[in-house]
């Protein structure tokens, strides 16, 4: 039931009428006092209030954000006929005589005036090769989603024209990229399947001028997320633009690559690349490495230096100070011959004899030429389908060959389509 001032006076009235009207006019001042503050609420209620803390803000996105992605299917025939279903000494287009997925990704990049950043997942036959060193033993080492992150960093500008760019993100070393839809070959390399195509740690970038820009870099290791020890390793990086027809890179790294259950074997790597684009149609590209790796371990024969002891044997270990070297040369040369097709060459030579990088267990280790011939149909806009020969060579026999064999050469041609979006 609700009250205003008219019933109010009117029910005063009732209940005083007969009384003096002194006493009235002391008794409406007092109920007016009392129920003046249902008035006010009254009043009060009837006013909307103003959803001001209720109404959720809107979040705007970098107007740089953009989302993308990537899909490369293959079909490999293999020519030595394998009895293995699976090749060896690579990481893209393992599977052969089946259509399988090479690399998949999906992926979400912004790149604003002071921050950047990149996150992509990954899955794919050369994504299982690739990671398959990681450390999986650890408790706390992501193991079980490692190998599905390709890229996950984020970058702050702290000058004019420094970047420092924190968590995994691509390799500098190598002129192939990880994504094969970027490069003239389909196919990798020997030199890009035995550097990193990933690091994680921190990188610092400068761009000195307009011709030069270069890199340092703190990371885990040699291609791992995981780490295997407890030092880190160093990269570098220093690129010059003679014009806009030669380009210089220098990529550096050093770090010791063993267990911490043995010693120390400090890897120095050099990689050099040189870009001679002679026209808008026509691209050369030389690369030359050099790798040195501290021996593990060596044993000397020094029994007078104590009494014989059998439990510990004749040979005693100590610390070596020899190093194991590799080296690989490749060259690209790639010509447009119209808007729709391209026309790539690769020739390149692997010479890994202590086996540092390949494990072959045979005298000659890892020494290996290759030719590989790729043309490519880019009238499908985003898409490229490609159709790929190559041939391989090595000094010993190294190659799985019809029924349990090896062969020193081999040869295979791959069809592949991507589509990147």
């Amino acid at each position: 039931m609700m009250f205003d001032q008219t019933s109010v006076l009117s029910f005063g009235n009732i209940i005083i009428s007969g009384y003096p009207k002194s006493l009235l006019r002391i008794f409406l001042l007092i109920l007016i006092f009392v129920f003046s503050p249902l008035f006010a609420e009254e009043t009060t209620s009837e006013k909307p209030i103003p959803e001001t803390d209720s109404v959720p803000k809107s979040i705007e996105l970098p107007k740089s954000l953009q989302f993308g992605g990537l899909i490369d299917s293959y079909y490999v025939f293999n020519r030595n006929l394998p009895k293995d279903t699976e090749r060896n000494f690579t990481t893209q287009a393992v599977r052969n005589g089946e259509f399988n997925v090479n690399l998949a990704y999906i992926d979400a990049k912004v790149e604003e005036k002071k921050y950047r950043g990149r996150l992509a997942f990954q899955w794919g036959t050369s994504v299982n090769a690739n990671y398959a060193a990681e450390v999986s033993t650890e408790k706390y080492s992501n193991q079980n989603s490692v190998k599905n992150i390709q890229e996950a960093y984020t970058g702050f500008k702290i000058g004019r024209d420094t970047w420092v760019d924190a968590g995994i993100f691509f390799g500098n070393i190598g002129h192939e990229s990880w994504i094969s839809h970027n490069n003239v070959n389909y196919t990798r390399a020997f030199a890009l399947d035995y550097v990193p195509y990933y690091s994680t740690g921190v990188r610092l970038s400068h761009q000195f001028t307009d011709k030069l820009s270069g890199q340092i870099q703190v990371l885990n290791g040699w291609q791992n997320i995981t780490d295997n020890n407890k030092d880190k390793s160093f990269g570098s990086q220093l690129k010059y633009s003679f014009n806009d027809h030669f380009i210089l890179t220098l990529n550096q790294f050093a770090g010791n690559e063993a267990p911490n259950s043995e010693r120390k074997q400090m890897r120095y790597y050099n990689n050099t690349i040189l870009e001679w684009i002679v026209s808008d149609r026509v691209k050369l590209v030389g690369q030359f490495d050099a790798g040195a790796q501290k021996e593990k371990q060596s044993f000397i024969y020094e029994p007078w230096l104590g009494n014989y002891d059998p439990s510990l044997g004749e040979y005693r270990e100590t610390a070596s100070n020899a190093f194991r070297h590799w080296y690989h040369g490749t060259i690209w040369a790639s010509f447009l011959l119209s808007p729709e097709y391209r026309l790539s060459f690769r020739i390149e030579r692997f010479y890994d004899p202590k086996q540092v990088m390949a494990t072959t267990g045979t005298p000659n280790g890892f020494m290996s030429n290759g030719y590989t011939t790729t043309f490519d149909i880019l009238s499908f806009e985003q898409g490229l389908l490609r159709f790929e020969y190559v041939y391989r060579r090595s000094a010993d026999s190294l190659f799985a060959y019809r029924d349990s064999q090896t062969s020193k050469k081999e040869d295979f041609f791959v069809v592949a389509f991507s589509m990147k979006f």
